[in-house]
């Protein structure tokens, strides 16, 4: 154990802050659950009750995988808004994990140190990490399926080839259980498959023979995992696409008839969000942060061009009937960037899309890692700069920590727009209801889609409330003792309520930390 933790210190060491910024104040930061998160507890409570699936087409469809998992701190703890954030969080750290594996197996161990500690503290991961949307399964299984084909390839004992043949199958299908922009890894997969076989052309029926097994193993595994979505496709062919044709740039609706000129945008916006503007919505990003530190993404676009040069050397390579494990390690994350980043590319709406670049995450910082460890290796040798190597680095990494702490633990932390973002309203309206639970004589002016936080939250108590739209609850015919809650969203509604309701007495006012009114609750008297 002792030689363990010697040997292995640094890392666990970055684990440890990978899992303070995933953790850390997760019962109150982000202090709500977005209607689309409590999307996902409406289907869990489907689960719940027996309705296992692998699809469910709630909100233009949702795969499942994340839900089963959902299912264990909400059956352990009940429903709430941290029972959701943890299970993101804990894909959040084990994807940091994962990192650090593939890059030691492609580059080496002090690569990998570096990739694992910047996407650890990555403000941008972080935040996703912290949202309990399923595209956090994403990261995870994507790295783990390319791993376990990184290993079959490098194994050399056939037994145990044969098995990670068949477990590279499964994770491969499990994708499919995740988030839509997973299902970039098959052109992935077979990008690197017909190279390499075209590499090994005047080899095929060996190869052929030496294979089979392998990949008969990989299919069967993939089958095995794959069938029960893939059927579920099968009978229901219009959620396979869910609303990538909504969003799509060859929507005349985004496009307004230039594609080309849309996608030429859309390209430019999503590069430049590694540099300058990200996303900005909150629950992506801190708000209009850029994907990477400034101090990362030069290193970022000198491995990118590095690793994307890679791609056409590997290509060269294979028609010279070679291939250069270097030059293929350093085209695999090239190609898992660049095919990672198409589900956004294709997209014309809410561009920079951090959600929908979640598949880059783990590449990003692979790709950074590599650049500044590329340069420092040219300019540590510099005579007058060897002696104090140890404290520069140390300065760098430091100033890293405390940039991206900041970014997440003050200025998001401390921005009502966040918290509002996650429509922490609801919760403290969801709290009042469950507590009040009288459902005849409550009435909860609220929108249709915004309600599925309270329906959500309230399911033990029954959802004790009677919804009603929000431009219509002055039409009201009260009685007695009959309350009226209004949400954050919703108060500017109270103005033409009371006028038509002057006996109506407000009963209960919520503020939060910014003095900011949350709940307003109106009684007839």
């Amino acid at each position: 154990m002792k030689k363990f933790l010697k040997s292995n210190w640094i890392l666990l060491s970055i684990l440890a802050i990978a899992a303070l910024f995933r953790f850390w104040q997760i019962g109150h930061l982000p202090g709500g659950l977005f209607p689309d998160e409590a999307a996902n507890g409406l289907d869990l409570n489907s689960i719940l009750k027996g309705q296992i699936q692998p699809f469910f087409e709630r909100g233009n469809g949702r795969e499942s995988l994340f839900f089963y998992f959902l299912a264990i701190p909400v059956s352990l703890f009940g429903r709430g808004v941290w029972q959701h954030h943890i299970v993101s969080a804990a894909f959040g750290l084990a994807s940091t994990l994962l990192t650090y594996f593939i890059t030691k197996r492609c580059f080496s161990k002090n690569v990998a140190l570096l990739a694992t500690f910047f996407m650890a503290i990555s403000s941008f991961a972080v935040t996703i990490s912290r949202t309990a949307f399923r595209a956090n399964t994403v990261p995870l299984f994507a790295t783990l399926t390319l791993l376990l084909l990184i290993k079959f390839f490098q194994e050399t004992d056939n037994k145990k080839r044969l098995w990670l043949a068949l477990f590279s199958g499964v994770s491969l299908g499990l994708n499919f259980y995740t988030y839509i922009s997973s299902r970039m890894l098959i052109p992935l997969i077979l990008f690197f498959g017909i190279i390499l076989a075209y590499s090994q052309r005047h080899r095929i029926k060996e190869l052929i023979k030496q294979y089979w097994k392998p990949k008969l193993a990989f299919a069967s595994g993939f089958v095995l995992s794959f069938a029960w979505i893939g059927i579920y496709f099968l009978k229901h062919p219009g959620t396979f696409g869910g609303r990538a044709g909504q969003v799509s740039i060859f929507s005349p609706d985004l496009n307004q008839g230039d594609v080309v000129g849309t996608f030429i945008l859309v390209f430019k916006k999503t590069i430049l969000s590694f540099f300058t503007q990200g996303d900005l919505n909150w629950r992506h990003n801190v708000s209009g942060a850029p994907f990477l530190s400034p101090f990362l993404s030069p290193f970022f676009a000198l491995a990118l061009v590095i690793f994307t040069a890679a791609i056409f050397k590997l290509v060269y390579d294979a028609h010279k009937r070679r291939v250069d494990e270097k030059t293929c390690y350093q085209a695999l994350i090239a190609v898992w960037f660049w095919s990672m980043l198409a589900p956004e590319l294709v997209t014309a709406e809410g561009i920079p899309h951090g959600l929908r670049l979640i598949g880059v995450i783990p590449s990003i910082f692979i790709l950074s890692a590599y650049g500044i460890y590329l340069v420092w290796q040219k300019i540590s040798s510099f005579k007058y700069f060897y002696n104090s190597k140890v404290a520069f680095a140390a300065i760098i990494l430091a100033s890293l920590f405390l940039y991206n702490f900041y970014l997440y633990f003050a200025v998001a932390a401390y921005s009502p727009e966040y918290y509002y973002a996650f429509r922490s309203d609801l919760t403290e309206v969801s709290n009042y209801l469950n507590v009040r639970n009288d459902k005849s004589k409550t009435f909860l002016s609220l929108d249709a889609f915004s309600v599925q936080t309270v329906d959500y939250l309230t399911t033990e108590k029954g959802n004790p409330y009677i919804l009603v739209v929000p431009e219509n609850t002055y039409q009201l015919k009260l009685a007695k003792n009959d309350q009226v809650v209004f949400t954050q969203s919703t108060i500017f509604d109270v103005v033409k309520f009371l006028k038509f309701h002057p006996e109506a007495k407000l009963v209960k006012e919520s503020k939060n930390k910014w003095d900011q009114t949350v709940m307003l609750v109106y009684e007839q008297k």
